[in-house]
Parts: structure tokens; sequence; C-alpha cells
């Protein structure tokens, strides 16, 4: 039950970012201090795409079995997105000021990266007990 609540609101937040890159790349850029170049518009829609890909993703698996070996390649590509945004968030705030938008978005990849990285790597699902 923990896990289904986890992807959907995993698809919620990943769609409702997605969205704003797709559809307001202009407003979400500057809300993390970019500056919205015509070349960096088109390369925030495509990051919305892909973000609403992931949120897809979650979405549909949020009924599936997953940790452990169980819903491997999603939960590796979710753990993978996590981590390089984690990491790559830590690098821009480091070299920024570091507004709240931007620490926002390094604490969510973070929690995002430490819970894929948590079903990855643990021992999966608890099998349902036997009533004698």
């Amino acid at each position: 039950m923990l896990v289904q609540r986890f992807m959907e609101i995993t698809a919620i937040v990943l769609g409702a970012a997605a969205l704003a890159l797709i559809f307001a790349p202009e407003f979400a850029l500057v809300r993390f201090a970019i500056e919205p170049v015509p070349t960096a518009i088109p390369l925030a829609e495509l990051y919305g795409a892909a973000l609403f890909g992931l949120a897809i993703t979650s979405w549909i698996a949020r009924t599936m079995l997953l940790g452990g070996i169980y819903g491997k390649a999603v939960v590796a590509g979710g753990f993978g997105h996590a981590l390089v945004g984690v990491l790559a968030l830590v690098h821009a705030v480091r070299a920024s000021s570091g507004n709240a938008f931007l620490w926002g978005a390094c604490v969510l990849y973070g929690l995002l990266a430490i819970t894929f990285g948590m079903l990855m790597f643990g021992r999966g699902p608890a099998a349902p007990t036997a009533s004698a």
C-alpha cells in the first residue's frame, strides 16, 4: 500500500512539473533563475516531455508489485533519474546562490532517490502471511 501511494505521488508531482515545463517553459525557467533564451525553451519542453513519460510510467506501475526483483525496470528507471537529478541539482545549488525552487527540487529529488533506492536495493515486498 505504501509503495502504491509513493508511485501515485511520484506520478502526480512529475506530471505537474512536466505540464509546467511543456506549456509554460518561460515561467518555469524564470522560477529556477534561468534566463529563458530561445535555445533553453525547447530543452525545457523536452525535459517536460521526459518527465511526462516518467509520470505516466509511475501511474501505470502503481498497481504493480515493486521492489527487489519485481518491477525492476520501473524502479531502476526511477532510481537512475532521481540519482542523476539530485547530483545535478546539488551542483547547481553549489554554483549559484540557490533560490527556494532550486532547493525544493533538490530535496524532492533526494527523497525520490532514497525511496527508489530502498525499493531497488531493499529486500522487496514481504510475502503474505499464511493464516493457520
